[in-house]
């Protein structure tokens, strides 16, 4: 009973699935996700920091990697 209710969810094959539409679509993202930040009154995130692995393992494991 629970392995069929797991598999049903399951897609079939070659079903293409739609992740993002809207404003959040790859095609429009960059067009359309400044005005809607600036509609809500939020400040635009900037660029993410590049993490290593050196950082996140010090970070989550507080480990240092090479040492």
């Amino acid at each position: 009973d629970m392995l069929r209710r797991v598999v049903q969810h399951i897609p079939e094959k070659h079903f293409r699935m739609i992740r993002y539409f809207g404003f959040l679509a790859n095609r429009v993202c960059g067009k359309y996700l400044p005005k809607v930040y600036e509609a809500l009154k939020m400040a635009t995130p900037g660029p993410t920091p590049k993490l290593y692995f050196a950082q996140m393992a010090k970070a989550f494991l507080n480990v240092d990697p090479f040492r």
